[in-house]
């Protein structure tokens, strides 16, 4: 008798975790097709829209800069501006997604100056490298594609690191010594003459960007808010990898932190040095998640 309680119960057991488990996939399945189903609606929206300034005259017409990373015409290759359109939204929303961003968050996000300006004024690829962000260490050589500010969040994690490591490997194996040319070009003067809403505050920014990094330690958005003070080339639309990262401040840091993304267009009436506010949105973002962190610790303990 006890061994036929014993087989009942296990029987019992799986047949109870057998409908837990097709429950799962029922819900699965529906998120599934909800996720589809949304992609397809961005996808038909991207039709319809016009494509911006980069993608008409540079990235859809496979002509890129020498700057870019040699690998990147062969991933925007596969990309139509619909697909690319629909990807980076996705991307944006599941990063705001998964830090539980509230529906006026999630609004700022989008109607953000970086998310408009990558999305609709440029049509650029910052969006692959978001997407990058979520699916690493896979997703390595898309965060690349842009790593002004994405690439320094790949110092949170080891498994991250080695994937830069072998994924750099791998390049120069393939393109040889790429980042030579790379290089050269940042360092020409004419750079900034061509480039004026570039905001990038090397060499000297490393003064604040090295201490912040250290405190920065094994997370990503401190680490990419840390390190945007410290890149050689940063334009402000490269803050749309940080936009998430709104969720994951109080509502006065939400609000301030959105406000200076859109302080660089003061340029169109003080000058070039307007851009140079949008350095403001780096020392916000920081301290805007640093702080919520500590209060959030406190409060546990």
């Amino acid at each position: 008798m006890p061994e036929w309680s014993n087989i009942m119960g296990n029987l019992r057991a799986l047949w109870r975790g057998g409908v837990e488990r097709l429950g799962q996939l029922r819900r699965e399945w529906k998120r599934g097709l909800l996720v589809l189903a949304i992609f397809a609606g961005l996808y038909a929206l991207g039709a319809l829209m016009p494509p911006g300034y980069d993608w008409e005259n540079f990235f859809g017409q496979g002509r890129l800069a020498p700057y870019f990373m040699p690998w990147t015409q062969p991933i925007v290759g596969l990309f139509n501006w619909p697909l690319l359109f629909a990807v980076s939204v996705l991307a944006l929303v599941w990063r705001s997604y998964r830090y539980h961003a509230s529906p006026l968050t999630l609004a700022l996000i989008v109607g953000s100056l970086p998310t408009i300006w990558v999305l609709l004024f440029l049509s650029n690829i910052d969006g692959l490298t978001l997407f990058g962000l979520m699916i690493l260490p896979w997703g390595v050589p898309l965060v690349l594609l842009k790593p002004q500010v994405a690439a320094f969040a790949l110092l949170a994690n080891r498994r991250w690191i080695l994937a830069l490591i072998l994924w750099g490997i791998v390049s120069l194996l393939i393109w040889g010594w790429w980042p030579a040319r790379l290089g050269l070009m940042m360092n020409d003067p004419q750079w900034h003459s061509d480039w004026p809403q570039d905001i990038a505050l090397f060499p000297w920014g490393l003064l604040i960007a090295l201490p912040l990094l250290w405190f920065s330690r094994g997370d990503e958005d401190l680490l990419m808010a840390a390190g945007s003070l410290g890149t050689p080339h940063l334009f402000p639309y490269h803050f749309i990898v940080l936009m998430p990262a709104l969720a994951r401040m109080r509502r006065p840091w939400v609000i301030l932190t959105w406000v200076l993304t859109w302080l660089p267009l003061s340029a169109n009436w003080l000058g070039p040095i307007g851009w140079h506010f949008g350095n403001l949105a780096s020392l916000a973002f920081w301290f805007g998640i640093y702080l919520n962190k500590t209060h959030s610790r406190e409060s546990q303990g």
